[in-house]
């Protein structure tokens, strides 16, 4: 049974997408039907014992609703909370609120999913409230390179967030490369690094007894990709290695909660996506041309957003295909001299 906290009754409904993804050389088995919780934006849900999502509003259709940040999960353990995704500052304040409704215990953790702003930028307040902050080993030089100016960037805007101006960047405290994990008998987290999908520090949060994977930006519900910093061959990849494991239900980054099938949905959009701009490519089309004429029906019946509409996609892909694309560099801020992270200093930290 799924408890709404916070605001509103329970409320359940039985979800399976329709969309089952195929072809001639894979088998792939009817995704197995969940039960899953019907919410409002800001609502918090119990969805597995101990384990609570709280769904942030989000919107690819429509420009009156105002962003709120990533999803947000926590994990209560005996003696303390490991929270999912910092979120911003403002927003982190409003799921510590939330996060007292549920639990006295202490929020002892945060884990960043990866380094953008709706997802990191909030560190300042748990950190304020006692918390570490935990990261992959590139989400944490990424947020160390390219945080300090973003944020300073954000306070001087005129109509910049108070939250912003009020508080400072803060950092990753605990990085690791492959693996982190978090078990006290009761609750067990393993935090873990797939590959470079939407970031490069990119990590996902899997809890095996529960059979529920936080995915942050490597997968979400809806026409929410962005992949400005995104390996789109890799991301394929990652999707395939989540898939393997054993899972019902993802809490993604934004958008509400699905069943497992959602991974297939996702890995589905960057597959077709590349095979329409290769198509392109070798028709001699632009990438104008090639987001005007595509087509990918399903992907609107999931999203609410027709595909053509996802330019930016279209054109990241496009330079990705024609060799104009160095996913080393993504994400990255060129260091003095044109060296990279990677070829820097700071790229020899060594994880903790």
């Amino acid at each position: 049974m799924f408890k709404k906290i916070v605001t509103g009754s329970i409320a359940m409904i039985a979800v399976a997408f329709a969309v089952v993804i195929a072809d001639d050389k894979q088998q792939v088995k009817e995704p197995e039907k969940v039960e899953l919780p019907a919410m409002k934006f800001d609502d918090v849900n119990e969805v597995a014992p101990g384990v609570f999502f709280r769904y942030s509003s989000i919107s690819a259709t429509d420009k009156t609703v105002p962003f709120g940040g990533s999803n947000n999960i926590w994990v209560v353990f005996k003696e303390y909370v490991v929270v999912i995704d910092a979120n911003f500052p403002k927003e982190a304040g409003d799921v510590l609120e939330a996060i007292k409704k549920t639990t006295k215990l202490p929020v002892k953790y945060v884990f960043d999913t990866h380094h953008h702003g709706d997802h990191a930028w909030g560190n300042t307040v748990w950190a304020k409230a006692g918390a570490k902050v935990i990261g992959q080993t590139n989400c944490a030089r990424l947020l160390k390179l390219n945080g300090p100016d973003e944020w300073t960037k954000e306070q001087k805007k005129a109509d910049g967030r108070k939250d912003i101006k009020d508080n400072e960047l803060k950092l990753v405290d605990e990085s690791f490369d492959e693996k982190f994990v978090l078990d006290d008998g009761t609750q067990r987290i393993e935090f873990l690094f797939l590959g470079h999908a939407h970031t490069a520090g990119d990590a996902v949060a899997y809890l095996p007894k529960h059979k529920l994977l936080c995915t942050g930006d490597a997968c979400v519900n809806g026409s929410f990709n962005f992949m400005g910093h995104s390996n789109s061959a890799s991301w394929i990849k990652v999707m395939e290695k989540a898939e393997k494991l054993d899972v019902k239900l993802v809490c993604p980054g934004h958008g509400k909660v699905a069943g497992k099938d959602l991974l297939g949905l996702q890995r589905r959009y960057f597959t077709e996506l590349r095979a329409e701009v290769q198509k392109g490519i070798d028709d001699k089309k632009k990438h104008e041309e090639i987001a005007s004429g595509l087509e990918m029906n399903w992907y609107k019946e999931w999203t609410g957003k027709a595909a053509k509409e996802n330019g930016d996609n279209v054109k990241h892909i496009y330079e990705e295909l024609t060799g104009k694309v160095d996913h080393s560099k993504l994400g990255f801020r060129t260091m003095p001299g044109g060296l990279t992270p990677a070829a820097s200093a700071l790229a020899a930290e060594p994880s903790r």
